[in-house]
């Protein structure tokens, strides 16, 4: 017997016990399926999200300089401003460690940018 039928014949079994039928016997497979549905249906106690994940949002905050409490708008002019001061192109021209240096800082803001947009879906 397959698992969808296993589960349909629990199914049948609860609602007939509901209905006080008379129902299919179960077997201890289908005891451990029935566990495993009651698990799934029960309510979960709210998870606090892992502490990295908000370190990262922290992180992106701090990144552009701007508070939790800021607007959409003034989170992408804070973009705007810190992509400014480090683009590539403003460095073309220095010596190849600071190159090197602004595209990572460039890569940093890229990313809080990236990280921040999806967290406020905007």
């Amino acid at each position: 017997m397959g698992i969808f039928e296993r589960i349909a014949r629990i199914l049948r079994a609860e609602f007939n016990d509901r209905t006080s039928r008379a129902s299919e016997p179960l077997d201890a497979d289908d005891d451990e399926l029935r566990r495993i549905i009651e698990e799934l249906d029960s309510p979960r106690p709210q998870q606090s999200p892992p502490p990295r994940t908000m370190g990262i949002v922290e992180w992106a905050y701090r990144t552009l300089g701007v508070t939790p409490s800021a607007s959409n708008d003034e989170i992408k002019a804070a973009y705007r401003r810190a992509i400014g001061k480090v683009h590539p192109d403003r460095f073309a021209r220095a010596p190849e460690h600071e190159q090197r240096q602004a595209a990572r800082r460039a890569q940093e803001i890229n990313r809080a940018y990236a990280i921040l947009k999806a967290v406020r879906k905007f």
